[in-house]
């Protein structure tokens, strides 16, 4: 048996072994940022959802429920009559959230307060709240 080519072996078995523990840490990294977007209640683009829904079924489906209440309540705010009718939806959709509290699941709760501030903020500046009266 020639003891030189099982070196090479193990060489390159090594470097295999190297590069598939960075493809994993960046494809952990890149999913923390990806979470930390969705705890800052920002939008995601449709490439970060592309990469939950290869990635992270689990935080993909939160990512979806998250984009649907968001543009529901976007839709709502859109139909509102008068600022404190936009301010009353805000703080009803608000003490929803914080009533579900005792059930757990703090994590995508502050996920979802976040994303409604945020709609909120949005929706301040621009030219429709303006407009209300």
């Amino acid at each position: 048996m020639n003891i030189k080519s099982v070196q090479p072996v193990s060489d390159y078995i090594k470097a295999m072994q190297q590069c598939k523990d960075a493809h994993a840490t960046k494809d952990q990294s890149r999913l923390a940022s990806i979470r930390n977007t969705l705890m800052l209640g920002k939008k995601l683009r449709t490439e970060e959802m592309d990469y939950l829904q290869r990635h992270d079924p689990n935080l993909y489906d939160q990512a979806m429920s998250l984009s649907m209440e968001r543009q529901a309540y976007e839709d709502a705010l859109q139909h509102s009559r008068s600022k404190a009718d936009a301010n009353y939806y805000n703080t009803f959709k608000l003490m929803q959230i914080a009533g579900q509290l005792k059930h757990g699941g703090s994590e995508e709760l502050l996920m979802r307060t976040n994303a409604i501030r945020e709609a909120y903020q949005e929706f301040v500046r621009s030219s429709k709240y303006a407009s209300l009266r």
